[in-house]
C-alpha cells in the first residue's frame, strides 16, 4: 500500500527485536477491541505476540530528535479488521524505557513508563530482555506492576517467511481509540528480514494485565535484522468506535 507522501510523525530504527507469538480462541481477543475493531483471523485463531525492540534515533516529524532517542521498547498486540476489512495492529499495551513516550496516551496510544533492559550473551547468540513497568500514582494502580523476562537464541534466517510468519509480522497499519473515534495510523518499511529464535526463558504478567488468559507455552518466535528506516504516518480517523 503506497504511504502518503507527507511529513511523517515519526521516523525511527529498530534493533535487537523479538517476537513471541501466541495463538487465542477469537472470543478471547474480542472483549479486549474497541467496537468498530475485530480480531483477524488464522485458521480460525487470534492471535498475540509480545514484541521486545530497541528504537534508535527517534525523530518526532522525522526532523526534531527525541532527547535521549534510543530506548527499549516492549509492546503486547494483537491482530485486527475494521468493519470495511482494512487489516493491522491493535496494541493492547506499550511500555517504554523513556518518560516522554506515555505522552502518547493523549492520542489513545496506551504507552508505559517502564524499566527495560537488552543484553546479549557473550557468544552473542542469545539476548535477554527483562521490563517492569513503572508504578502509577491512583486507586487502580496494580499492586505489583506488571513486568516480564525473555531470553531467546537466533536461528537460522529465513529465506522465504511461511504464510503465518509474513501474516504475523508484515502489517502496515495500527489502529487507536480516542474520543469516540477509530484512528488509523500507516507504517512503512522495508520487509523484515526474519530469522527463527529458540525462546529459552519466558516469564511475563503483561498478558493477564492486559486481560487475556494464560498463553501457555509459546507458539512460534522470530528475530529481525536492524532496520534503520521505519516511517509513522499522522493518525487519520477511519470510523466511529
Amino acid at each position: 500500500m503506497p504511504f502518503p507522501r507527507e511529513l511523517p510523525a515519526l521516523t525511527a530504527g529498530l534493533s535487537h527485536q523479538t517476537y513471541v507469538h501466541w495463538p487465542y480462541p477469537p472470543d478471547a481477543v474480542r472483549p479486549l477491541l474497541p467496537s468498530g475493531l475485530r480480531p483477524d483471523e488464522s485458521d480460525g485463531r487470534a492471535w498475540v505476540s509480545l514484541v521486545a525492540l530497541v528504537m534508535r534515533s527517534v525523530h518526532p516529524l522525522g526532523l526534531v530528535p527525541l532527547p535521549r532517542g534510543t530506548f527499549a521498547q516492549t509492546n503486547l498486540r494483537t491482530y485486527v479488521r475494521t468493519r470495511d476489512g482494512r487489516s493491522g495492529v491493535w496494541f493492547l499495551s506499550l511500555d517504554a524505557d523513556h518518560p516522554l513516550m506515555p505522552a502518547a496516551r493523549a492520542f489513545g496510544i496506551p504507552y508505559h513508563w517502564a524499566d527495560l533492559a537488552v543484553r546479549r550473551s557473550p557468544d552473542g547468540r542469545a539476548l535477554t530482555y527483562t521490563g517492569r513497568r513503572r508504578a502509577r500514582r491512583g486507586r487502580n494502580r496494580p499492586a505489583v506492576p506488571p513486568g516480564y523476562r525473555l531470553t531467546v537464541r537466533a536461528g537460522a534466517p529465513a529465506r522465504t517467511p511461511p504464510d503465518l510468519d509474513r501474516w504475523l509480522t508484515a502489517r502496515w497499519s495500527s489502529f487507536s481509540h480516542r474520543a469516540g473515534v477509530l484512528w488509523e495510523t500507516r507504517i512503512e518499511h522495508p520487509p523484515w528480514r526474519l530469522r527463527g529464535a529458540e525462546v529459552l526463558e519466558l516469564r511475563e504478567t503483561l498478558t493477564a494485565h492486559a486481560g487475556l488468559p494464560s498463553p501457555g507455552a509459546h507458539a512460534l518466535a522470530h528475530m529481525a535484522e536492524p532496520m534503520d528506516r521505519v516511517r509513522l504516518g499522522v493518525a487519520r480517523p477511519v470510523g466511529r468506535g
